[in-house]
């Protein structure tokens, strides 16, 4: 049971209409953690700022961030965030098969620049960050330096994004 109040569309504050409206456009909907960062609106327009430029942009393939923001969401333990992320992640392409292996860690299906993404995430979540050099050489072998910058930025947003879910009590949202 959700720990603080949505804001209701009726009591939208007028400076947060672009978000909620570049919400609607990406996602369909507004979700329930976007209505709880509404009672402080400076923190929800930087943070979907962020979620925008890490997820819904740049230079890499939605479906395949898809795959790393549920991987992230899930080893987080965030039932929201992977709800959502799986979710999403089917919208955008990304099959129940891919999702199955990526719960049991098994990306032998997967390229190979998939699985060093993954297995990157992995390291950055489960050491706080401190991602051993092998690792990370085996990522900058498959990504350039901005596409390295996007995936940090992805499974950072979304360790914090999982967070939001676990403290603020957020259930499953089953319009993702």
């Amino acid at each position: 049971m959700p720990r603080l109040p949505f804001i209701e569309p009726a009591d939208e504050p007028p400076e947060l209409r672009p978000v909620f409206d570049q919400l609607r456009a990406t996602r369909g909907r507004v979700p329930g953690m976007y209505r709880t960062l509404a009672h402080q609106p400076a923190i929800l327009a930087a943070h979907r700022a962020y979620f925008h430029a890490a997820l819904d942009t740049g230079l890499l393939p939605r479906a395949f961030k898809e795959k790393i923001a549920y991987k992230v969401a899930r080893l987080c333990g965030s039932a929201y965030s992977s709800a959502s992320h799986r979710q999403y992640g089917l919208n955008h392409g990304v099959t129940e098969a891919e999702i199955e292996a990526i719960d049991r860690s098994d990306y032998g299906g997967l390229p190979e620049n998939e699985r060093a993404a993954l297995v990157f995430a992995e390291s950055m979540v489960e050491t706080g960050g401190g991602v051993p050099d092998a690792t990370f050489e085996e990522l900058s072998r498959h990504f350039s330096t901005a596409e390295i910058v996007e995936i940090v930025a992805l499974v950072g947003i979304m360790e914090l994004a999982s967070s939001y879910g676990a403290v603020f009590g957020l259930e499953p949202d089953t319009n993702a």
